[in-house]
């Protein structure tokens, strides 16, 4: 076997490893973010239950009057998809669908649309 058989039978070695590798990463990351988002849910529905919290799940008015929108702006915002899935609960009441908004992350999804507003100063451009 010359030096160069042996050079590319290594390359191939330390190539086929690094795939191993990286495919192991890959899994990990998978399975880490996966794990995130279950806490994230848990964390969420710990929080709800909560008797001490306030509601977390508002209203579209209770949360135009935080926005100093119109409610239909906010029906608006979820008709053109602005909202995350996390920020928008969908409870069916027979023949209608009544929307709920988390506190948190809908005012962080509409910050990203425009700044935050509160007695007519502006607050945050971004809500982190």
């Amino acid at each position: 076997m010359s030096v160069y058989q042996r050079e590319e039978l290594a390359s191939k070695n330390d190539v086929e490893k690094l795939i191993k590798y990286v495919e192991k990463l890959s899994n990990s990351f998978d399975l880490t973010r996966d794990e995130v988002s279950q806490l994230r849910i848990d964390f969420d529905l710990a929080q709800e239950q909560n008797p001490f919290n306030v509601n977390v799940w508002l209203k579209p008015s209770e949360l135009a009057a935080l926005l100093k929108v119109s409610t239909s702006t906010v029906t608006k915002y979820r008709n053109e998809g602005r909202f995350k899935k996390s920020s928008v609960k969908e409870v069916d009441r027979g023949k209608r669908t009544d929307f709920y908004y988390h506190r948190i992350n809908a005012i962080k999804d509409v910050s990203k649309i425009k700044p935050i507003h509160i007695a007519g100063k502006k607050i945050l451009d971004r809500f982190a």
